[in-house]
């Protein structure tokens, strides 16, 4: 069956060919996550389109680059899911290089240049570096947050925010072999591996319906956040 992405794929090649063209340095292009799912008529259209694009320098300037082929791509193509493109610096190994060849090893379709896939003994191995590495994402996604006085924008970022971290839960099973980002599936393991915060997991995974910053979910978040934490910590 066709994807959201494929249903877009006309609109928006000139920009992701564009985004391919802008430099020497790219090493790969990809395409990720939910738009790659196939459209059923009970499935949500994906808020927005996720590329990752690998660099080997220049990563500022292309990162310029990006945010004017997004911002371009999103006023000429308002029918189309929001362009969300993520530069990433591969020149050398880091917790954020081995968790986004992650996703586009688990959720990914290259669409230019090399196959930057790996096998899942590597992040087996890396578990708890890329484990790490998100924790520090999810705090800082936390204090934009709570930092962010407009309650508007704020309430905008309660979903990005829940899915950031339920989604560490996944991160939990790689030792296993296992890896999802479902936030429904990442609430599960989180009730199987900690039973005693079982109402704070539900109270985030209830935000995505109810996307509003109260003290109880604020409190969820922390307690939640903390809990794994210490875990990851004492390993």
């Amino acid at each position: 069956m066709i994807s959201f992405f494929d249903s877009s794929k006309a609109a928006l090649t000139p920009f992701i060919d564009k985004l391919w063209r802008a430099s020497s340095n790219n090493v790969s292009l990809y395409v990720r996550g939910s738009s790659l799912l196939p459209i059923e008529p009970n499935l949500a259209q994906p808020i927005d389109i996720d590329f990752l694009l690998f660099v080997n320098g220049e990563i500022n300037r292309i990162r310029s680059i990006a945010t004017d082929i997004t911002n371009h791509a999103n006023k000429v193509t308002p029918l189309t899911p929001y362009l969300d493109i993520k530069v990433i610096h591969c020149c050398e190994e880091s917790p954020e290089l081995l968790f986004n060849t992650l996703l586009v090893t688990k959720t990914g379709r290259l669409l230019h240049g090399k196959d930057l896939s790996a096998s899942t003994a590597l992040y087996m191995e890396q578990q708890h570096k890329i484990i790490r590495f998100i924790l520090h994402e999810a705090e800082s996604k936390l204090s934009s947050v709570i930092q962010t006085s407009n309650k508007e924008i704020q309430n905008k970022r309660i979903p990005h925010l829940s899915k950031a971290i339920l989604r560490i839960a996944g991160l939990l099973k790689l030792k296993e072999g296992v890896y999802t980002r479902s936030p429904k599936k990442c609430a599960d393991i989180l009730y199987e591996k900690y039973p005693t915060i079982l109402e704070h997991v539900a109270m985030i995974l209830q935000s995505f319906r109810d996307p509003f910053l109260s003290d109880e979910l604020l409190m969820s978040y922390f307690i939640v956040l903390n809990k794994i934490k210490r875990d990851v910590e004492r390993e």
